[in-house]
């Protein structure tokens, strides 16, 4: 018998050598699963790309209408709470795709979920109910620019939307902006501005002189819709536009701010003012005026010189990619990209030449991630006239590009997501068609499955984290009850023995969309890590100060964690897993029952597990909530 399994035991070290050794000939770290197109390229000796089931199946086939596949932005975020990451895209219209262990299927229709058109998305936790609410927007037509016309057969005056997550797959499309408030809005996110604990909404207009708005979050009218305060305008002094946007807390003062590339003009910096620091203090400032001063030319990120006419930015994201806890910019250009170091929050250096990242295509989006978990963030440059760019950062100031991904197409924006929960980052690749090319129509959608895992070189740890935010709100001398479920805006640096790696959770980069809320962290070789600190977007009620909390370690590796705003500790849970086996099914039901009847103690993270409606209360709507879960999933 002991001779048999060493046998076994030997065939299978046989089978993995050689799958890998196999996987590494070919140098491949991504494949395209589900895609919308499969036809081989015709001057390449490269196989055709795999059609499998889900993502878009719905719509492959002989006859299919590859408009449909049009998409300039998308999310992946867990709308329903199931542990994995769902996916909503839109541009002439809107679809909504759930996941389900890894494979897709549309279900738009089925949940009632609005289709109309749409130019960019992000997500966030508007009403603080639990779940993640979606923001749309969309150009309106006009006849001023032919830029404008050219969106005139896709899009009507319908007002910009806001659909709210209520759970169970119960979506309503609300109005948050008349189209004729910002008529021609290119780009949008979440942050907590002010940080009274509720999400605000900055705003980029494309072609008219009040180019960035920021509207801060007073609450719901008796329709539900959303209250907005228009708190901040900049306008411009000259003909450029603004195309996108890119938060984050660049100074590390405890606020976000805000970077806008712009085409044929001078990049915008915001600065937020809602806390400065002075000396090792950070100083909270209410209601400032002005909210945000920009900053852009003093400390580096103007990016005057890049032509005769200015910027031609389309695209931007931050990044710590030397582990210093200092966000540095990756800016997406329709000529070379630029790599911004930051230098503690005070300037900027441009290294891109240096490092080789320039990728000279004209680049929409851009992302950063771990691909290869290692430790260290890589950049991914999104393309409209050749292949995308992935530049693998090795962590002593040089980058791979031999591993980019072949697959041709007009990239608007690049979305890293661990769609499969396997701890690799993914990539969701919204694209629109591109009539030319050499190897004519690109139909552009595409999901990359990362295949690192099974090679022979993926021996390097993972963590994933979510965060949510207090259930009950903040209440700090005089400011506002409210609470960011979200958690938006918040910092998270993992320690290691070797490095500390940060991560912020931001609602808003790239060409219009945004990076799952979930945070991804490579650890390399490390199977524990030491400690991990949050700095929370809110405030601390007896200093004053951002509040910062340490969860000491050791802390295994290769792990979801959920960390908790109101809870000391964080711990591995998702909905509904009540005995935290990690699977929802009837024994969760019937724990919860005895629970409720019997009248005994859940621990925190056994209450929060069985609060279905995250409404803070136990109570028979959850256990009704929890039995349905279990029949859909």
């Amino acid at each position: 018998m002991f001779d048999y399994y060493i046998k076994n035991i030997r065939l299978f070290v046989i089978f993995v050598v050689s799958f890998g050794a196999l996987l590494l000939a070919f140098e491949v770290y991504f494949l395209v699963t589900n895609s919308n197109r499969t036809e081989i390229f015709p001057d390449q000796d490269m196989p055709p790309q795999e059609n499998s089931s889900g993502l878009f199946s719905s719509y492959i086939g002989e006859n299919s209408n590859y408009l449909e596949m049009k998409a300039k932005s998308a999310v992946m975020i867990d709308v329903d709470r199931d542990n994995d990451l769902d996916l909503y895209y839109g541009y002439a219209q809107s679809y909504f795709f759930e996941n389900q262990d890894g494979f897709f299927t549309e279900k738009t229709d089925e949940y009632g979920i609005e289709t109309s058109g749409s130019t960019g998305l992000v997500a966030g936790d508007m009403d603080n109910n639990g779940f993640v609410d979606i923001l749309k927007w969309r150009f309106t037509p006009s006849t001023s620019t032919s830029l404008e016309d050219s969106y005139n057969t896709e899009f009507d005056n319908s007002p910009h939307l806001i659909i709210m997550n209520n759970g169970n797959h119960n979506y309503e499309a609300k109005e948050y902006l008349p189209s004729y408030t910002v008529p021609f809005i290119h780009s949008q996110g979440f942050l907590d501005a002010d940080l009274d604990g509720d999400l605000d909404i900055v705003i980029i207009e494309d072609k008219f002189y009040n180019q960035f708005h920021l509207f801060l979050n007073d609450g719901f009218n008796n329709m539900g819709e959303p209250i907005l305060v228009n708190a901040f305008v900049q306008s411009r002094s000259d003909t450029s536009s603004s195309r996108t946007l890119a938060i984050v807390d660049y100074d590390n003062d405890g606020d976000q701010d805000v970077y806008i590339p712009r085409k044929f003009g001078i990049n915008w910096l915001f600065d937020n003012q809602t806390l400065t620091r002075v000396g090792d203090e950070i100083v909270y400032n209410a209601n400032p005026d002005p909210f945000f001063v920009e900053v852009a030319l003093q400390t580096g990120v103007d990016d005057i010189n890049a032509s005769p006419s200015g910027s031609t930015g389309y695209g931007a994201a931050w990044g710590d990619f030397d582990n210093d806890d200092n966000f540095d910019l990756y800016l997406s250009n329709w000529g070379d990209n630029i790599l911004f170091k930051n230098n503690s929050g005070q300037n900027f250096s441009n290294l891109s030449s240096e490092m080789s990242v320039e990728s000279d295509s004209l680049s929409n989006g851009s992302a950063w991630g771990d691909f290869n978990n290692d430790g260290y963030l890589d950049i991914w440059a999104a393309n409209i006239k050749r292949e995308d760019d992935l530049f693998l950062n090795s962590g002593d100031g040089s980058w791979d590009v031999s591993y980019s991904p072949f697959f041709q197409s007009a990239t608007q924006d690049v979305l890293p997501a661990d769609y499969n929960n396997d701890g690799w980052l993914d990539v969701f690749a919204p694209g629109l068609q591109m009539s030319g090319g050499p190897n004519g129509p690109k139909y552009t959608s595409v999901l990359y499955k990362n295949i690192s895992p099974d090679s022979l070189s993926a021996f390097n740890h993972w963590l994933k984290l979510d965060l949510e935010g207090s259930m009950v709100g903040i209440d700090n001398n005089g400011w506002s009850n409210k609470a960011n479920r979200s958690a938006i805006g918040a910092r998270v640096i993992v320690h290691l023995p070797d490095k500390n790696i940060s991560r912020e959770i931001i609602a808003g980069k790239g060409h219009g969309s945004m990076d799952p809320l979930q945070l991804h962290f490579g650890l390399g070789s490390f199977s524990f890590i030491d400690s991990i600190t949050v700095k929370w977007p809110s405030m601390d009620l007896n200093t004053n100060q951002p509040k910062i909390i340490v969860y000491d370690g050791p802390i295994a590796s290769d792990a979801r964690y959920t960390i908790f705003e109101d809870i000391d500790y964080p711990f591995l849970r998702i909905k509904g897993d009540i005995n935290g086996d990690s699977v929802v099914n009837i024994l969760d039901v019937l724990l919860f029952v005895n629970f409720f009847f019997d009248e005994s103690e859940f621990s925190q993270d056994q209450t929060w597990a069985s609060d279905m409606t995250s409404d803070g209360i136990l109570d028979i709507t959850d256990i009704v909530f929890l039995v349905n879960f279990i029949f859909v999933h």
